[in-house]
Order: C-alpha cells, then structure tokens, then sequence
C-alpha cells in the first residue's frame, strides 16, 4: 500500500495531467441562456447551478491556497516528500492539509464546469478525492517518520481536512504568516498559468461546440 502511495505521489503531477486531458474529453455541458428566469434560477435556470458551484469551489481552492503558502516555505514539486519543519500555524492549525484541500476544491469547481451535473460528474468527482487522500496519506507518512511524537500530537488535535472557513482566517493559530498575500500568489505563479490555461481550453471548447 505505502509503495503504491509513493508511487501515486511520485508522479502526481502527469497523473493531474491525464485526469485534466479526461476531463476535456468529456461532452462539455452547454452555456446557460442568460435570462430573468435563469438569474433567479427558475425553470431552465437551473443550468446555472454548476457555475455557481464552480465559483465558490474556485474562490475556497484558492483563497485556501494562498493561505496555506503564506504559512509553508517553498513546497516539493519534485518526486519524493521534503520538509524541514512541521508546520503547525495558520491554516495548518484546522486542518493537515489545506493545500490538498484547496486542489480538491479547484478540481470540483473544473469538473462541474465541464460536466455540470451529469452521470461522468460523480465518476470524476469520486476519482480526484480518492486520488487527493491517497496523496494526503502518503505525506501523513512520512511526517509522523521524520517528526514522529511532534506529529503524532498534531494530527491527533488536527483533522485531516475540515470545511470549517476559520482555516482562512486563521484565528488563534499561534504564528504570523511568513508572506504576504502577493508573496504567496506569486510563489505558486506556475500553478496559477496551468490553472489560467486549463480554464481557458475549458471556456473554447465550450464555445466551440455551443
């Protein structure tokens, strides 16, 4: 199991990619008809309601995003697990892991922009939090090995993830955060181009086959 998990972490990145390639494949859900109907969400307006959920999924990932990297350093992107310190303040005060969190979220606001609410939304929706708590349980592992009782005394006060908003608050979480907001948004500039971009071919292919 904890090899398969490490190989799951290992090349997450290319197996974001293929779900993120799926997901495009998929019949795009059609544009709402903007109408007096639609704004009050009666009758046909009911289309409307994935793109609401796909803005509130999207403003939680990445408020939760920023303010997980205002408290964390510079984060692995490579293919095995790094930590000099275990964090403990901010967000991480609510949950072990915001940023896994903040990804499920995004990941739900994309796929209910795609599919809107369709039989392939739930298979999607069950792959990427299966896949985000894979990931979530490797680095559980491998923080209780390099911190161990340090760990073992935060995780048991600590939820895996929560939906509680005070994460994004971060009262009485102990510490100040490390940057600012800009400084966050720009330490994770290359997640933001991806996210941009994916959106994008989202919104063409949309409009293409409208």
């Amino acid at each position: 199991m904890r090899k398969a998990s490490d190989i799951l972490y290992r090349f997450r990145g290319y197996i974001l990619a293929l779900f993120a390639v799926a997901l495009l494949a998929c019949p795009a859900a059609p544009f709402p008809h903007v109408s007096l109907d639609a704004l009050a969400l009666k009758g046909g307006g009911t289309t409307c309601i994935p793109y609401i959920g796909t803005l509130l999924f999207y403003i939680l990932g990445i408020a939760l995003r920023i303010r997980a990297r205002q408290f964390i350093g510079q984060h692995t992107r490579g293919s095995t697990h790094e930590a000099a310190v275990l964090v403990t303040a901010g967000p991480y005060a609510h949950m072990r892991h915001p940023l896994y969190t903040s990804n499920t979220y995004i990941a739900l606001g994309a796929i209910f922009f795609q599919l809107g609410v369709s039989g392939l939304f739930h298979i999607f929706i069950i792959a990427i939090v299966l896949f985000e708590y894979a990931l979530a349980r490797a680095e559980d592992r491998f923080l209780e090995e390099k911190f161990g009782d340090t760990w073992r005394a935060w995780a048991l006060r600590t939820p895996m993830t929560s939906a509680n908003i005070e994460a994004l608050f971060c009262r009485n979480s102990g510490d100040s955060p490390a940057r600012t907001v800009l400084q966050a948004f720009r330490a994770d500039a290359s997640t933001w181009f991806w996210f941009v971009f994916f959106n994008l071919i989202m919104v063409l292919l949309k409009i293409y086959t409208a």
